[in-house]
C-alpha cells in the first residue's frame, strides 16, 4: 500500500509528537509566561519591609478607612471607660430586639453568667464566679459601659468584638436590662403586674 505525500506528512508529524513525548525528561519544567505571577513570592505580614526599615509588611489602613460592610470599627481603647459611658444604645426596645438579645445572650453569656445573670453559668466553679449582672454595680453602668466591656473584655471575660457584631451587642444589652428589671422591678412594674393578675382572675 503506497502512501501519498500528504499522508506521509501526517504520519511524520504524529511520529515526531509521540517520540518527543517518550523521550522527554520528567525533570524538565514547562516554559512559563511571566513566572512571577504563576509562582508569586510568599511573604509574611510580620516580616520586615526591605524598602521601609523598621516597618513591617503588614500595612495599616489609612485614617478614616471604612470596611466593605460599611460599619466603622469600635475606636475607643480598653482603658477609656469614661468615654464609653457616654455611648447611647441605638436600638429601640422592641420584641424583635429583645428576642435577638436573648438568643445571643444564651449563646455567649449564659456559659459564665447563667440564664438570669446570677453568675451560675455552666463553667462555674471551674472558673471564678463572675459578678451578678443584676448587682447594683452593673445596674448603674450605662449601656455604653457594658458595650465597652463586651467589646474589649474584662478580667477573665474575653473580648467579643470579633465574635459578636455591634448591633447584636446592643441587643444583648437591651435583653440584659430586661433581666435586671425583672429581678428589681420598679413600682410601676409591680402595679402593672398587679393589674395583669386581676384581669386573669
Amino acid at each position: 500500500m503506497r502512501l501519498s505525500k500528504n499522508n506521509l506528512w501526517v504520519v511524520g508529524l504524529l511520529a515526531a509528537a509521540v517520540t518527543s513525548g517518550c523521550f522527554r525528561s520528567r525533570q524538565q519544567r514547562e516554559w512559563q509566561y511571566m513566572p512571577d505571577m504563576y509562582v508569586s513570592p510568599a511573604v509574611k505580614a510580620q516580616e520586615a519591609d526591605p524598602e521601609a526599615p523598621g516597618a513591617g509588611l503588614m500595612r495599616v489602613p489609612p485614617e478614616g478607612t471604612v470596611p466593605a460592610e460599611g460599619t466603622i470599627p469600635y475606636q475607643l481603647p480598653a482603658a477609656d471607660t469614661l468615654a464609653a459611658m457616654a455611648l447611647v444604645n441605638p436600638l429601640p426596645v422592641t420584641a424583635e430586639v429583645l428576642a435577638v438579645g436573648k438568643k445571643y445572650f444564651n449563646i455567649y453569656c449564659i456559659v459564665c453568667h447563667g440564664p438570669l445573670g446570677a453568675g451560675d453559668g455552666y463553667i462555674v466553679p471551674k472558673l471564678p464566679k463572675p459578678p451578678e449582672l443584676y448587682s447594683p454595680k452593673v445596674r448603674l453602668w450605662t449601656d455604653g459601659r457594658i458595650y465597652h466591656v463586651i467589646t474589649h473584655g474584662q478580667g477573665n471575660m474575653p473580648s467579643y468584638k470579633t465574635s459578636i457584631d455591634p448591633n447584636t451587642r446592643w441587643a444583648i444589652i437591651r435583653y440584659l436590662r430586661a433581666v435586671q428589671r425583672a429581678k428589681h422591678p420598679t413600682a410601676e412594674d409591680l402595679a402593672e403586674f398587679g393589674k395583669l393578675q386581676e384581669t386573669e382572675r
